[in-house]
């Protein structure tokens, strides 16, 4: 079919990496353009987010009570326990372990020097009165505990964060909803389960009528944020980008293995079936808008058993948290190494073991929530943040790219680790409009 036709050409290799090329060089050729494109890429970010909340309430409560049926359920949920705990140290030793070794915090050349202090004084609406000496402050700020944050992890008022897409509250109240439906007697629930697919359905179907508008969003969404950021502060925050970027790299590719051991396929097959979640991902830079993506990759591409897929994807979306982590531990050293202060094993074991507890606290929040979060761990060690908090906010846009990279490569990996394969698992059925027509697996 010539629909067919045009949109596997949107969506193959080469289109993806045009429109991100073009992307890029629009915005530095027409920063002014670009920015008037904005509204073009937050329209798309809403579209995506209208279907998100439905989409994971839908899977997840209708996820648990089908797992709650099966006596041998419990196994996967003890797997995800371990697939968290194993990626968020594996976070820590691949960030922790780049970082020591690359030093990007040590700055050598004068020009460079200059050029970080002249960043911090700039106004650029984030803070006005910050100086950065590049000296070892002599009262450290305060600290607060990330326990207080496991507080307002239990919602009050389920509508509430419905309204205000609290995405870890949800998650937490679909669990649980979803467990009290698993003992409802069959013949009471199933009408309510029926109900759920059709929904989980219909927002596969929405999901994939957008994703033919991906490529113009993302064009337009990557043009936006390269104007935005400029240059100058892509110079003077190269070091640490490059930690970042090698970080990402590593997990990336790890994970692109796992997927590939796990079903059989090559690489190069399992990075050509991935290539909508990568695209996602850059466009977006959400790892809640990837979930519907992520979930069709592991159920129908790839063929993993939809029940469990459906629960882990949404699940370690909120828990496992691999991109936030990498940048706490990262982003640390790089403000203890910019001020010369130099952590001792037992502080290096502290940082780790902070940044897990703090990066589960991390879902839902934005790109700069999560920065700012850092200031945390800086209290710990007498470091200071606020001034090293505005070189951040510069570089945000590539670092958040790389931050939902690692987080959805290491989510679709973690599910291919612990879902079995199951070609027979229920696929959603085609359907008669070209633009919704099943992917081949």
């Amino acid at each position: 079919m010539k629909t067919d036709r045009i949109v596997s050409i949107l969506q193959s290799p080469v289109s993806v990496f045009a429109f991100i090329g073009g992307g890029v060089l629009f915005g530095i050729k027409y920063p002014d353009l670009s920015r008037d494109l904005a509204p073009l890429g937050q329209t798309y970010l809403s579209l995506l987010k209208m279907v998100v909340l439905p989409f994971i309430v839908s899977s997840i409560i209708f996820s648990v009570r089908a797992l709650i049926r099966d006596p041998g359920s419990s196994k996967y949920l003890l797997r995800i326990v371990a697939a968290i705990l194993l990626v968020s140290f594996m976070s820590v030793a691949v960030g922790g372990t780049l970082a020591l070794t690359l030093k990007p915090g040590e700055i050598q050349d004068q020009q460079t020097r200059l050029e970080f202090g002249k960043l911090v004084a700039r106004d650029n609406g984030v803070a006005t009165d910050l100086q950065m000496t590049l000296a070892e402050p002599s009262k450290a700020p305060d600290a607060h505990s990330p326990f207080a944050y496991v507080v307002e992890l239990v919602p009050s008022n389920i509508f509430n964060a419905l309204a205000s897409g609290d995405t870890l509250k949800v998650l937490l109240f679909s669990i649980l909803f979803g467990i009290a439906v698993g003992h409802v007697p069959h013949t009471v629930s199933a009408s309510l389960a029926d109900a759920l697919d059709t929904v989980y359905r219909a927002c596969i179907v929405l999901t994939r009528w957008f994703n033919v508008l991906l490529p113009f969003a993302s064009f337009a969404m990557i043009a936006e944020q390269v104007s935005n950021l400029g240059p100058q502060s892509l110079l003077v925050m190269l070091d640490y980008l490059r930690v970042m970027g090698i970080a990402t790299l590593v997990f990336v590719s790890a994970s692109l293995i796992i997927v590939s051991f796990a079903t059989g396929m090559s690489i190069w097959r399992v990075f050509r079936e991935h290539q909508n979640v990568f695209m996602m991902a850059i466009a977006t830079r959400s790892s809640v808008a990837c979930i519907p993506v992520m979930i069709e990759l592991l159920s129908e591409r790839l063929q993993f058993r939809r029940t469990v897929v459906e629960l882990m994807v949404p699940l370690q979306t909120a828990l496992l948290r691999a991109g936030p982590i990498m940048v706490y531990v990262i982003g640390t050293l790089f403000i203890a190494q910019l001020y010369g202060r130099d952590l001792r094993p037992e502080e290096l074991v502290l940082l780790g073991l902070s940044s897990v507890l703090l990066g589960l606290t991390t879902a839902g929040m934005s790109g700069i929530v999560i920065i700012s979060q850092m200031s945390i761990l800086c209290g710990y060690f007498a470091i200071p943040f606020e001034a090293a908090f505005v070189l951040f906010i510069a570089v945000e846009a590539v670092s958040d790219t790389f931050r939902t990279l690692t987080l959805v490569s290491t989510i679709t990996a973690a599910t291919a680790a612990v879902s079995p394969l199951d070609p027979r698992a229920d696929p959603i059925e085609d359907l008669d409009f070209d633009l919704v027509s099943r992917p081949a697996a």
